[in-house]
């Protein structure tokens, strides 16, 4: 292909990276045309970014050498912190759940601030509460002792 087709399709934008290459090599050459020389200013230009740009991408895939010394504890760091952190809410979850893990009675009662699970036991002294709701006033003044109070 001729470097004026080559041209004409570079700045067309059609290209590939190959043809772009050698249109810089060309450039880079003593062989070009002078009816060409106008172009050379920019071929070589663009040589020199994309030899800046190889040299930076050179330099950032090689890892140095303080990098590499501090990786591994900061893996091993970050590893710790994350297995602490989980056995942390583990922890946490466990606290604040204290019967969901537990096998307590489903039933019970707390009477008098005390904790009662046997039904039987919790139905007497319902029972028994019940019976003391029912007393008349003139009972509830012997049992109190306080005869003034009550009407």
């Amino acid at each position: 292909m001729k470097t004026e087709e080559l041209l004409e399709k570079y700045f067309d934008g059609q290209t590939t990276c190959e043809e772009e290459r050698t249109l810089r090599r060309f450039f880079a050459s003593d062989r070009v045309p002078e009816h060409l020389e106008v172009y050379r200013p920019l071929f070589a230009c663009i040589d020199r970014e994309a030899e800046a740009f190889r040299q930076t991408q050179e330099k950032a895939s090689v890892p140095s050498l303080k990098t590499e010394a501090f990786a591994k504890p900061i893996r091993l760091f970050r590893l710790t912190a994350g297995i602490a952190a989980a056995l942390l809410l583990c922890i946490g979850i466990g606290a604040l759940l204290p019967h969901a893990f537990s096998s307590a009675p489903a039933g019970y009662a707390i009477i008098d601030g005390h904790y009662y699970d046997n039904p039987q036991l919790v139905q007497a002294k319902a029972l028994e509460a019940l019976q003391n709701v029912g007393f008349t006033d003139e009972e509830l003044k012997e049992t109190i002792n306080l005869p003034n109070l009550l009407p």
